[in-house]
Order: C-alpha cells, then sequence, then structure tokens
C-alpha cells in the first residue's frame, strides 16, 4: 500500500476536512481542489460485476470537535449512511457498492469506533445528531446536492434524529429499536455492563445478543465463530451508552411527526415484535405518509445478508 501526504486547512462545516482518496490500479495522484488535505492510497474495490469502485477514506470534525471518518464512493446525487451499535461503517459497505454507479455514497464510523474519536464529556446522542449533520455537510460540499440520509438500528435512532434538526431531501431508516413497546435493554443492562467491566467480553456480548435484538442462538454461534466477533469484543462497551440512550427515548413517537420528508422504514419478515415490530408500528402512526418495506425472509441484518434487496428497494425509493 502507497501513501502520500500532502496538507493544508480547508473549513467543512464546523471543522476541518481531510479527504484520503483510494483509487484502484496502480499509481498515485494528488489531489487539484483547493484549499484540501489529502492522503493518498492504492487499493482495488469491485462491485457484484467486477467494475472498479475508487473508495475515498475522509475525515471532518463535528460541532464539539470530535474527528469523524467516513468512506466515500460512487458519483451522482449523495446518500448518507450510518451503523448501528457493535458496528462500524462496514455494515453498510456491501449495499453502497451496489449503489456506487448511480449515487455518491458515504459510509460514517460513528463516535468512539475505527477512526473516528471518542469525544470529550459524558456521552450525549445530541452529538450523534451533529456528527451526522457534519457529514452532511461534507457530501453536499463535495456533490453540490443536500444528501438523503439512511440508518440502521440505534443508527436509524440518530438519523431520526439528525433528521428533525437537519432536514433531508429523503429519509431511509432499518428497524430502529425505539421503546415503543418497552424498555430496549431494562433489567438486562447491568448484567452486561457488569460482565463488560469485569473483561468478559464473550459472555456479554452472547447476554447482549439474545436480550437487545433477541437473537437466536444458532444465529449466535455463527458470530461467534465468525471474523466479526474480534469486532463486536472491541466494541461491546460502547454498546452500553448507547442501549442507556435507547432506553431514555420517549415511548410516545408522535413528535417525529415533524419530519417532513419522504421516508421509507425497512422491516424484517424474521424481526422479533420487540422491540422492532413494535416501534415499527408506532413510527407509521407517528408518521402517516412513511412507506414500509418489508424483507421477506429477513431480520436485523439485511444490509449483509441480503445487500441486493437493501439496495435495490434504496434506490427504487430515491428515484422517486
Amino acid at each position: 500500500m502507497l501513501r502520500c501526504n500532502g496538507v493544508c486547512p480547508a473549513r467543512a462545516h464546523s471543522g476541518l476536512l481531510g479527504l484520503k482518496i483510494v483509487v484502484p490500479h496502480h499509481g498515485m495522484r494528488r489531489s487539484t481542489r483547493p484549499g484540501s488535505r489529502v492522503t493518498i492510497r492504492v487499493m482495488t474495490s469491485t462491485l457484484l460485476d467486477h467494475a472498479p469502485v475508487a473508495v475515498a477514506e475522509g475525515l471532518v470534525h463535528s460541532a464539539d470537535g470530535t474527528r469523524i471518518a467516513f468512506r466515500r464512493l460512487g458519483s451522482g446525487p449523495a446518500v448518507v449512511f450510518v451503523h448501528g451499535s457493535v458496528s462500524t461503517h462496514t455494515d453498510w459497505m456491501p449495499v453502497a457498492r451496489l449503489l456506487a454507479n448511480s449515487y455518491t455514497c458515504f459510509a460514517m464510523d460513528r463516535r468512539g469506533r475505527a477512526k473516528s474519536g471518542e469525544g470529550v464529556g459524558p456521552y450525549s446522542i445530541e452529538r450523534e445528531y451533529e456528527d451526522i449533520a457534519a457529514v452532511l455537510a461534507v457530501a453536499k460540499i463535495e456533490t453540490g446536492s443536500d444528501a438523503a440520509l439512511v440508518g440502521h438500528s440505534y443508527g436509524a435512532i440518530c438519523a431520526l434524529g439528525a433528521a428533525m434538526r437537519h432536514p433531508v431531501p429523503r429519509l431511509v431508516i432499518y428497524e430502529p429499536p425505539l421503546p415503543a413497546g418497552g424498555l430496549i435493554a431494562g433489567e438486562s443492562l447491568p448484567p452486561y455492563a457488569q460482565a463488560v467491566a469485569e473483561g468478559d467480553l464473550d459472555t456479554a456480548l452472547e447476554l447482549g445478543l439474545t436480550a437487545f435484538p433477541h437473537m437466536p442462538p444458532a444465529d449466535i454461534l455463527a458470530l461467534r465463530v465468525s471474523r466479526a466477533w474480534p469486532r463486536l469484543r472491541v466494541l461491546a462497551k460502547s454498546w452500553i451508552r448507547e442501549l442507556e440512550a435507547m432506553d431514555a427515548q420517549s415511548a410516545d413517537l408522535t413528535h417525529y411527526g415533524e419530519i417532513s420528508c419522504p421516508t421509507l422504514l425497512l422491516v424484517g419478515s424474521l424481526s422479533p415484535e420487540h422491540p422492532m415490530l413494535d416501534a415499527a408500528r408506532a413510527l407509521s402512526t407517528a408518521l402517516p405518509g412513511m412507506r414500509v418495506e418489508w424483507l421477506p425472509g429477513q431480520g436485523h441484518g439485511a444490509m449483509r445478508a441480503a445487500p441486493e434487496m437493501v439496495a435495490r428497494l434504496i434506490r427504487n425509493f430515491l428515484a422517486e
């Protein structure tokens, strides 16, 4: 992997924008965009049809100065993707690669993971809204268009909050675990937090995956032997603050009626009643114009399990 650094400051929203351009094939090039801070690497990423896709790594500083990292790929109108708990931008990359021939996709890493900073002071979901706003601002600078916003799970809750404060042209949310039918973590949170504090991350994750998204035992076992498990261990502690934030959300979702843009809700046909389906019903009442699309044979992770299905639904919705 080759690297070449050039630095000069550039203002983007509340902070400095730095782009790390990843180009397919061999060779290096330097950005000619005025005021850019650029690192260039060589990497090859492919779509299913093997067409090369250029991936750029970018950084922007949020309103409180926290560094927020993202991946950018494709061309066309902008779309910002927000991942859920115990995950990173990689959850959305299979879908982003499928949309890259029509859209400029920005897959962000929420604060506290990958190359995004942790932030200072107590955690607050409001900072997540500001982080999304910072990436939305970068997307507009880079493409000249207001970005559509797509969020999954806790990232969908963050996307809803961001859209209320920073209107977007279109919004896609995939199973936000809102407490419309009761607390998300509740009494299961203390034993999870204790296991994390004791360093027993495997037990903590088994407890959490069973109690919070209600993952079947067979799926947890498959996950434990997958390459994703070490990443979940690293992010296990961050789940505590996000679960606390979920339980702190109002069970009354009528305030989301302030969102006026066209909205699409994705729901897996295999997802549990609580907290996925009861939240979906409550959101449908709060946003009567919202479209609901079911993902047949899928649960809470169709971005990875069935990216073609998810990409098709998002593409059709954005194209309207």
